[in-house]
């Protein structure tokens, strides 16, 4: 990764800070330093949310996780939403990109360039992140639907039928995805 300017080592401590203030009462303390360093180490805090769509930008994936957190804890409590456990909200909307971590890298000599990196080890997007975020933190079933369909219906058409069976036995999976299109579509991040 290429050297980071001041104002985007400032803007990367926040971001750490604002993590840890925010999350660390929804994550047992034997998850959070695993969790935490695995965060760090895999670009969670640096890396863009993408490079052709929403939050095209370094640092834009904690960026567009904090704003669907956000809005998901906000749909939550102005609709009364009911979850399994009351860090669900907070644990889905953080980590339901989490797949993301390592889709993208730095060009060679470009500064803050990025391209897609061929060589991720581990496909895929929503089934990705759960995969990923059961390594330090166990889930509820509730928890692992939101995150593995938090696309919607943008997921593949042959899936919906599991999309919609899914959004009746936990609501809050709509929600979820309600939640990223107001981060990416609404905020923009």
């Amino acid at each position: 990764m290429q050297e980071c300017t001041d104002k985007e080592k400032t803007a990367m401590l926040e971001r750490k800070q604002n993590f840890e203030q925010i999350m660390r009462p929804h994550i047992p303390e034997e998850n959070w330093w695993p969790l935490y360093l695995f965060l760090c180490a895999h670009g969670f805090f640096e890396a863009p949310a993408s490079i052709h769509h929403h939050g095209a930008y370094p640092g834009a994936l904690y960026d567009h996780s904090f704003a669907v957190m956000q809005a998901l804890v906000s749909l939550t409590r102005r609709l009364d939403l009911e979850w399994g456990l009351p860090r669900s909200p907070y644990i889905v909307g953080m980590f339901h990109d989490l797949c993301k971590v390592d889709n993208y890298q730095q060009k060679a000599g470009s500064g803050e360039a990025w391209e897609y990196n061929n060589a991720a080890l581990l496909p895929g997007h929503g089934e990705k992140s759960v995969i990923l975020l059961q390594r330090f933190l166990p889930l509820t079933e509730e928890e692992m639907l939101c995150i593995r369909w938090h696309m919607g219906a943008f997921d593949d058409k042959e899936n919906w039928n599991s999309y919609g069976r899914s959004c009746t036995k936990y609501p809050n999976v709509l929600f979820t995805h309600t939640a990223d299109m107001i981060a990416a579509r609404l905020i923009g991040v």
